[in-house]
């Protein structure tokens, strides 16, 4: 009498390139959100007293596939934002301060648990 099982490789690895594409769309997602986390916290914290608003306004956030991952981007729209970063001793700098903080407190704890769960 013999025993045994039927495995279909086949199958399997379907399912594991199914996978493979929805870890990468959760994680495209999850950078997109990222990103405007970034760009929310940074209009919400930064110092700079407001004259027109576009400084605050045109600070962006966004998020783009590089090739072993995503790059999230912190970033002024208005050219005198080198100035509001460097100048008067960084008194009014805001991308630094909240890519350290808002990475290190929401995202990457935040993609701890996604990747946690995608296991």
């Amino acid at each position: 009498m013999s025993s045994g099982f039927n495995f279909d490789t086949e199958t399997m690895m379907k399912s594991l390139t199914g996978m493979d594409s929805k870890m990468w769309a959760a994680l495209e997602i999850y950078a997109d959100t990222s990103a405007q986390l970034l760009e929310s916290s940074a209009k919400d914290n930064a110092r700079w007293e407001n004259r027109t608003g576009e400084a605050r306004r045109r600070l962006s956030g966004s998020s783009g596939r590089v090739s072993k991952g995503f790059q999230l981007t912190l970033a002024h729209g208005v050219d005198y934002g080198i100035f509001l970063e460097l100048a008067m001793e960084k008194r009014y700098s805001i991308i630094p301060e909240t890519i350290d903080r808002v990475g290190t407190f929401e995202i990457m704890p935040g993609l701890k648990n996604l990747m946690d769960k995608l296991r």
